[in-house]
């Protein structure tokens, strides 16, 4: 925990608010503004070209990345001399191939040599990642690249609605209310962009009517938030045989299983218009009105789906997604393979857009914490305190007891006692201190029988 994150924590609500709002105006002033809307106007109407005028766009797009590449950023030139490609060789998008596969190792082996030496490091902005196996990676892009995604970002959002400065909801990771907080306001607001900040570590049944009578009184018709964290929400709605009738919900971050979009839509009486993205911006994926499946956002990047060999696989079969960024060039991922499988879909959209559709992701399916309390945690919140540990190159979170926890880790040979005791602090900071939390240093975790790691494994059912 840094210093500013101490003071916040320790501040009273208001002065809680406005430090959220000064961070919420240095944001706006370089991600919004005239420079966004230059941008949503250019990929507004991206999104409506044909699919041969999409794919010009993008092998413009491409061929100016790999000659900067080649020219600025050490890694890539390395890797053209050693594969003896130039970037003249870039003449059509299938020869993106001609360039290897960027892996995370890779990534983590050659950090500084991915960084462009054109851009000094205050123009950097840092992106972490948790991976689906809990072990860490960190990334750099640039400004224009925050730009891009929270223009693709309002353009689904578009989508389902909502428009920029329409109030809404959030309730995802952040720790924005401080875990110790036993009354409300279970939320902080963020004015500058009409935003409520709901905590999901406050989400035990006493706490939830608090929540529901802050989105009445504020008009809320949008919400976002993971959908475990929403499903909690939905539960206690279904439960009471009551309903919250929203104009629609955002979900992200975690696979959307039918269940929990039953559940949730049910409760909320609205449809959910989920999204696929990563902290590592290479790839975008959107749903519109029709709710098909996920629009590929074409102009964000370039998605490759390839088999176990490295070669593409025909549409409706599960390949291993690989996407190259058009946009970052601070620190380019050029066919950067992801820990995500999915299938392009054979049909159209009868929305008009020519972005192709991809079927969900196959990732693993993860269970909710329950505390004593009764508070059930996502596991999608658990991810965070793991982002920064650059040490751990796997975990798994197992709780067989209301009040205990194990955290099964596989280290690197870099790691110390140190890393141990951030790890517990950031843990503890998000499920408080009425569990015990042990570490179990092992070798390796065992996979499921489709090879998958289960991050997150409860064996306690919910409260309700």
């Amino acid at each position: 925990m840094n210093w500013k994150d101490k003071v916040y924590k320790k501040s009273p609500i208001f002065l809680q608010t406005i430090l959220l709002n000064t961070k919420a105006l240095e944001l706006y002033a370089e991600r919004y503004g005239k420079k966004f809307w230059k941008v949503y106007n250019e990929f507004d109407k991206l999104q409506w070209l044909s699919e041969r005028e999409i794919q010009e766009y993008q092998l413009e797009k491409l061929k100016e990345l790999v000659h900067y590449s080649y020219e600025y950023v050490p890694y890539y030139y390395e890797v053209m001399q050693d594969n003896k490609v130039h970037p003249d060789d870039i003449k059509k998008l299938d020869d993106i191939k001609k360039l290897p596969v960027l892996t995370r190792d890779a990534v983590r082996n050659n950090h500084r040599k991915l960084l462009s030496v054109k851009y000094p490091s205050y123009l950097l902005r840092t992106g972490h990642t948790s991976g689906t196996t809990g072990s860490s990676l960190n990334f750099h892009y640039d400004i224009k690249t925050c730009v891009v995604h929270h223009v693709a970002d309002w353009r689904q959002k578009n989508c389902a609605g909502l428009r920029y400065g329409d109030p809404y909801a959030s309730i995802q990771g952040r720790a924005i209310v401080p875990f110790t907080q036993d009354n409300p306001p279970f939320w902080r607001e963020n004015y500058i962009n009409k935003q409520i900040f709901l905590s999901s570590f406050h989400l035990i049944e006493m706490n939830l009517p608090y929540y529901f009578d802050k989105l009445q009184k504020e008009n809320i018709k949008f919400i976002e938030g993971y959908p475990s964290t929403l499903y909690i929400l939905a539960l206690y709605l279904n439960k009471r045989g009551e309903s919250f009738p929203l104009r629609a919900v955002l979900t992200s971050s975690e696979t959307l299983f039918d269940y929990q979009r039953k559940a949730i839509e049910k409760a909320f009486d609205c449809k959910i218009f989920d999204f696929y993205g990563m902290a590592e911006r290479v790839v975008f994926a959107t749903q519109c009105s029709e709710h098909k499946g996920h629009h590929l956002n074409l102009d964000y990047g370039i998605a490759e789906f390839l088999d176990s060999n490295g070669q593409p696989v025909e549409k409706c079969h599960m390949g291993k997604l690989v996407a190259t960024s058009l946009h970052n060039y601070a620190m380019p991922f050029i066919r950067y393979s992801t820990n995500d499988a999915s299938s392009l879909m054979g049909e159209k959209c009868s929305c008009g857009r020519c972005f192709p559709l991809m079927d969900d992701i196959a990732t693993k399916e993860e269970s909710i914490i329950t505390l004593p309390d009764g508070r059930l945690i996502s596991p999608s919140v658990l991810t965070h305190p793991f982002k920064p540990m650059h040490n751990i190159i796997e975990s798994q979170i197992i709780q067989d007891a209301i009040d205990q926890i194990t955290i099964k880790i596989v280290k690197s040979q870099e790691y110390i006692k140190d890393d141990e005791e951030k790890l517990l602090l950031g843990f503890l900071e998000r499920i408080g201190n009425q569990m015990k939390v042990r570490v179990e240093y092992v070798d390796s975790i065992p996979r499921t029988e489709n090879g998958k790691l289960k991050w997150v494994i409860s064996n306690i059912k919910p409260a309700f």
